[in-house]
């Protein structure tokens, strides 16, 4: 069965303890791989239920956008937890932390990401 956002929250927040951020982004990332292999019944019960938070404002909300940019990619209802103000960040987030990938980032981060003030490449997405 296919963890859900609560699974990956959960996980997020172990890795954020032991300061594994890198980990952490992965698991987030590793999401939109179980999502798209996962059946319709699967998909929704992975969004469903609200996530627990991760201790790191900006990982929450970088789950949010996750589970948005799937939802939107399978054309399945996004859950309304999704929308809840503290998904959201007050400041930019470049993920990568290269300023010299920052002006792409801008320009090509799905908007999932983008309206949460996340910016990453979008090749931070795929998995092969």
């Amino acid at each position: 069965m296919p963890p859900s956002a609560n699974d990956i929250a959960v996980d997020v927040a172990s890795c954020l303890n032991s300061r594994d951020e890198a980990l952490a982004r992965r698991l987030i990332y590793r999401f939109i791989e179980y999502f798209d292999r996962a059946d319709l019944v699967h998909r929704q019960r992975m969004v469903s239920t609200r996530p627990v938070a991760t201790g790191d404002v900006k990982f929450d909300a970088l789950l949010a956008a996750t589970v948005e940019f799937a939802c939107v990619r399978h054309d399945q209802v996004i859950p309304d937890w999704v929308a809840a103000p503290e998904y959201f960040l007050d400041e930019f987030w470049f993920v990568s932390g290269l300023r010299s990938l920052e002006a792409d980032a801008l320009q090509h981060s799905p908007i999932s990401y983008s309206r949460r003030a996340i910016f990453l490449h979008r090749d931070s997405l795929t998995y092969a």
